[in-house]
């Protein structure tokens, strides 16, 4: 007999040489080996709640600027020298020679302390005079220093004088003239009070002329009796 040699089928062989058999062999497996092969390769993770932080630059306050400084909001005492005062005042008066004839007046004073115990006043004065044979009033300004002899924190005794001049709507004293000079001279004490206020209060003597400028002058002299409040500025 002769020898027997099996072969494989030629078809069965073709088939499995065949490239395309092993693709469709290649896409099933290989799914399938990815599927049960876990992930082992992880993506880094982003903490999607991450904030940025901005740091804001601190300022600092210029302490050196204020240090040493030290602010006196103290008012200065009576009676200091260089400082100023206003205040109000008023009086009244009796002509020496007619006691029918009166002044009163009425108005503010500006106080000014050139030394320690002494001062330079400014009045400005609305003046009403009551006399025989016809009222009149009119404006007075003066000028007088003020001497306090008897100084203290709650009490002073001082003398005063000086002069000023005065505008009236008619003659002062009648048979005189509208415009008039005005010395005088005084004295009177003042007194502290609170808030730094002091009340003064005077006696003086008041004159009244034209100092023979007019063809006529007459003259009238009056003890005036004043009062009044000042206060710090």
């Amino acid at each position: 007999m002769g020898s027997f040699e099996e072969k494989p089928a030629p078809m069965l062989a073709e088939k499995w040489r065949s490239p395309p058999f092993f693709s469709r062999i290649r896409r099933m497996i290989i799914p399938l080996i990815l599927a049960t092969t876990p992930l082992t390769t992880q993506l880094p993770s982003i903490n999607t709640s991450a904030t940025l932080a901005f740091e804001q630059p601190v300022e600092e306050s210029d302490a050196t600027a204020t240090e040493g400084v030290d602010i006196d909001n103290s008012v200065l005492a009576w009676g200091t020298p260089d400082t100023w005062r206003w205040g109000i005042v008023g009086g009244y008066g009796k002509d020496v020679k007619d006691s029918d004839n009166s002044l009163t007046t009425v108005g503010l004073e500006f106080e000014y302390f050139a030394e320690d115990d002494l001062s330079i006043d400014l009045g400005f004065l609305f003046m009403d005079v009551d006399q025989v044979g016809g009222g009149a009033n009119g404006f007075n300004f003066t000028l007088q220093l003020r001497w306090h002899a008897v100084k203290r924190d709650d009490f002073s005794f001082f003398l005063e004088g000086g002069a000023g001049m005065l505008r009236t709507s008619e003659n002062v004293p009648i048979g005189g003239s509208k415009f008039n000079f005005t010395p005088q001279a005084g004295f009177g004490c003042s007194f502290a009070m609170n808030n730094d206020a002091r009340w003064l209060i005077g006696l003086r003597w008041h004159h009244i002329s034209n100092a023979n400028t007019y063809d006529t002058n007459p003259g009238r002299d009056s003890w005036q009796l004043w009062t009044g409040i000042s206060f710090p500025f």
